[in-house]
C-alpha cells in the first residue's frame, strides 16, 4: 500500500525542522562545553535555547516515523498472529493512536494559540521564545492522527478484502 505523496512530504519538511532543532541543539552545546571550558563561563541562554528547541526536534520526526513502520513493534508476538489477527490488533492500535494524539492535539491547540498570542519566552539570563515548540506539537500531533486514520481506513480496506467473496459480499470468517 502506497503512503499519500502528500503526508510524505510533510514529513520530509518535518524532518528537516527536525534536523535544524537538532544542529541548534548541538551547536548551542558544544558552544557552551567550549566556552565552560576556555573561557569558564557557560554559553549564556545554553539550557533556555534548548529548552525552546528539545520539542521540536522530538515531535518532528514523529510523522515520518509513523509513515515508515519504524515505531517499537513486539514482532515475536505478531508472528505468530494469523493475518486476520495481526490486521485486527493493528487497527485496534491505530484506533487508540487516533484517540490519544487526537485529544493530545484538541489539547495543546488553546495553549499553543495563547503561547503565540502573548509571544511567550523562557525566563532566565536570555529570553528564548517557548511559542514555536508549543505550535509544533498540536501540528504534529494533529498530522500523526490524519496519517492514523489513513492507515485505519487502509486497514480496514485490507480486512474486508480478505473477507469478502468473489462478488464483493462480506461473509463470517
Amino acid at each position: 500500500m502506497k503512503n499519500s505523496k502528500v503526508m510524505e512530504r510533510i514529513a520530509a519538511a518535518s524532518n528537516v525542522i527536525g534536523a535544524i532543532a537538532l544542529l541548534i541543539m548541538l551547536v548551542v552545546t558544544v558552544a557552551d562545553v567550549i566556552m565552560s571550558r576556555i573561557f569558564n563561563s557557560p554559553f549564556p541562554g545554553a539550557t533556555e535555547i534548548i529548552t525552546s528547541v528539545m520539542p521540536i526536534s522530538v515531535f518532528a520526526f514523529l510523522l515520518s516515523t509513523q509513515i515508515k513502520s519504524r515505531h517499537i513493534n513486539i514482532d515475536m508476538v505478531l508472528n505468530r498472529l494469523g493475518t486476520k489477527a495481526r490486521t485486527l490488533l493493528k487497527m485496534a492500535g491505530q484506533g487508540v493512536g487516533i484517540f490519544l494524539f487526537g485529544l493530545l492535539t484538541k489539547l495543546t491547540v488553546p495553549m499553543a494559540i495563547y503561547s503565540y498570542k502573548i509571544t511567550e519566552h523562557t525566563g532566565g539570563s536570555v529570553a528564548v521564545p517557548m511559542y514555536p515548540a508549543k505550535i509544533m506539537i498540536p501540528i504534529a500531533t494533529g498530522l500523526i492522527t490524519i496519517q492514523l486514520v489513513i492507515e485505519l481506513i487502509k486497514s480496514l480496506r485490507v480486512l474486508f478484502n480478505r473477507c469478502g467473496d468473489d462478488d464483493g459480499s462480506l461473509t463470517a470468517s
